[in-house]
């Protein structure tokens, strides 16, 4: 059985240009005693020919040798991770603890959110759909992080800030496709900002964005007029959701009562635990007890790769029926930045009676 420090991995690697449009996928998981690296490969939307590394399980070390040669063999002739085809750095950092946690919003109902808006001291910020990211900006050399604190390649885009100040200056966003969406300052200059209130570090921020040409700034509404024209917007433009934050509030990592997010639709990091024919997949959570909870099957898009056993996916739905599965369940995409914990079924918060949804539906 894999221990904490034996975790399967995967990476999805895409290739456009010269007259292809290829996906390279490679697997690393258990099998019977121990582990083993599998593979596929082939045109994006087509059916992959798969294989393996290993005609044999062998023990975690090697196989986890195995499965870097083969993600470096593939990105430096040109695969990336992204899905535009875009360059991607390659750091030999991918992996390792930067020592930087972001700070995750606690998840609120509309019903809660209604009284910020109003409310002076919070600002309201869109956010983004993307993955959480943390920028350390040192000269031209930029390093990005995750939300568990890994180091990560990033776009070959945005390395080079000539422009920036003298030290070193870490900025917290989403990134978004190729773009790099910001929305805080943890530190301008080699100056520590942590401590300082929100709507300071903020100011900072915009300043800071005007030197770096692949920065944008999730803009910050402060009336309570902008909130509510900015919230209708982002719901009329199918948005993901929006961020409210108290404006005095310091800097802190982890999970935060000063930053608060509101979701237009519902989302859960699921486990697939059963592919399917037809490019669906089945996915599940685990309870409080640690038992694997079946929410049903989602249709993976044809220009995604189908996702292997074990590995973490984003889950839109529009709400669970009580006890049953997701309904209107939509694939958003892999979670390598998540981990098994995260895959819980508490994450489900719109839940409904089966009954009277056939009530309403009637009526």
């Amino acid at each position: 059985m894999p221990n904490a420090e034996q975790t399967p991995q995967s990476s999805f690697l895409y290739f456009t240009g010269q007259g292809s449009d290829k996906v390279y996928q490679v697997h690393l998981r258990p099998k019977d005693d121990g582990w083993v690296v599998d593979y596929g490969n082939g045109r994006r939307g087509g059916t992959l020919s798969t294989g393996t590394k290993t005609s044999s399980p062998v023990a975690y070390e090697a196989a986890l040798k195995i499965y870097d040669k083969v993600v470096k063999e593939k990105t430096s002739k040109g695969y990336t991770p992204d899905q535009s085809g875009a360059l991607y750095t390659s750091t030999d950092l991918a992996g390792r603890m930067s020592g930087e946690l972001p700070q995750l919003p606690t998840l609120i109902l509309e019903e809660q959110a209604a009284r910020y808006f109003d409310d002076p001291g919070w600002g309201l910020q869109e956010k983004a759909d993307g993955e959480n990211r943390i920028l350390l900006i040192e000269g031209e050399a930029v390093r990005g992080t995750n939300r568990r604190g890994l180091f990560v390649d990033i776009p070959q885009a945005w390395v080079g800030v000539a422009d920036a100040p003298a030290g070193r200056t870490v900025v917290a966003g989403e990134h978004v496709g190729d773009a790099f969406m910001a929305f805080d300052l943890l530190e301008l200059g080699g100056q520590d900002l942590r401590a300082a209130p929100f709507i300071e570090r903020f100011g900072h921020l915009r300043k800071v964005a005007e030197l770096v040409s692949w920065m944008t700034v999730l803009e910050l509404e402060l009336t309570a007029e902008g909130k509510r024209r900015r919230a209708a917007e982002l719901l009329a433009a199918h948005g993901e959701g929006y961020v409210l934050k108290a404006l005095d509030a310091p800097f802190s990592a982890g999970r935060s009562t000063t930053s608060l997010k509101f979701k237009f639709n519902q989302s859960a990091t699921c486990e697939v635990i059963r592919v399917n024919a037809q490019r669906s997949v089945a996915v599940g959570l685990r309870d409080e007890a640690g038992v694997m909870i079946d929410l049903g099957n989602v249709t993976v898009p044809p220009n995604e790769a189908l996702p292997a056993v074990g590995m973490l996916v984003e889950v839109r739905y529009l709400y669970r029926y009580a006890g049953g599965k997701f309904e209107q369940p939509v694939y958003k995409g892999q979670r390598p930045d998540m981990t098994p914990a995260d895959a819980v079924l508490s994450q489900v918060t719109r839940i409904k009676d089966r009954s009277a949804v056939l009530d309403d539906e009637t009526a």
